[in-house]
């Protein structure tokens, strides 16, 4: 899974492979980017039945929470719901005091919120096992690929200028984020084995939230590419080392 940030919006992209135990696929077409706001976009790794049940949990209180307040959440509300789910469980508090419960429920699902929104622009957030949230800067990964592309989302979403005072997506292009993302999906999808099958491309910004699944032929065509600009890097610090030894 992974988010990023461009000058108008975010765009997150997730597989489909649902895996049980870490080796049988239970399901190879699950959407596990879902709209739980009009602006904001869920995506979690985990028991396929634990994340529907937080994608339904999650969608109902940012309801909640706009009829009460009369205005749209944002992808830290979705954040803070997660936090206290991941922390309390999902079942009600009042069932649990009736039976005299006091054990503590940990989910084993980490999740990324992204949104966008007209007062604090777009924003990534990051919810780690446990409730730990992080609000990312310009991007950010999570999931069983996670450790595939973290690397080549650091090398090369672009940097920002100076750093603290210019934000590195603010000069960046829709189209130019979404190449990225799914070089970075298809590298996660071609060499791990927990990741497959299809890719979702979600798309939120002023306009709204859009998704569409890529084609075979087209992640095929990103994991060439993603591979090439690998490779470019590689002999570019090559020729960089070779030039430096006396």
């Amino acid at each position: 899974m992974v988010a990023a940030k461009y000058k108008d919006g975010v765009v997150v992209g997730a597989d489909s492979r649902s895996v049980k135990n870490g080796r049988y696929v239970a399901d190879r077409f699950t959407d596990k980017v879902q709209q739980v706001s009009e602006y904001v976009v869920l995506v979690c790794s985990g028991r396929t039945a634990v994340v529907q049940r937080l994608n339904q949990e999650i969608a109902a209180r940012l309801r909640f929470y706009q009829i009460q307040h009369q205005r749209l959440p944002t992808s830290r509300h979705a954040a803070a719901v997660l936090r206290i789910l991941m922390r309390m469980g999902l079942e009600p508090v009042e069932e649990k005091q009736q039976r005299n419960d006091k054990t503590q429920v940990t989910m084993d699902t980490d999740a990324l919120a992204a949104g966008w929104s007209p007062r604090e622009g777009p924003r990534i957030h990051q919810v780690l096992t446990g409730g730990t949230v992080l609000e990312a800067r310009d991007y950010a990964v999570a999931g069983h690929g996670a450790d595939y592309i973290v690397g080549f989302m650091d090398a090369h979403y672009p940097q920002a200028e100076e750093a603290g005072k210019a934000l590195a997506h603010a000069g960046m292009s829709k189209e130019d984020c979404e190449e990225i993302v799914r070089r970075a999906m298809a590298l996660a999808v071609g060499r791990d084995t927990q990741s497959g099958e299809g890719v979702t491309i979600a798309v939120v910004n002023p306009q709204g939230t859009t998704k569409r699944v890529l084609s075979s032929a087209e992640l095929q065509r990103s994991l060439k590419k993603a591979l090439s600009v690998v490779k470019a890097t590689e002999n570019r610090k090559e020729k960089k080392r070779e030039g430096a030894t006396p």
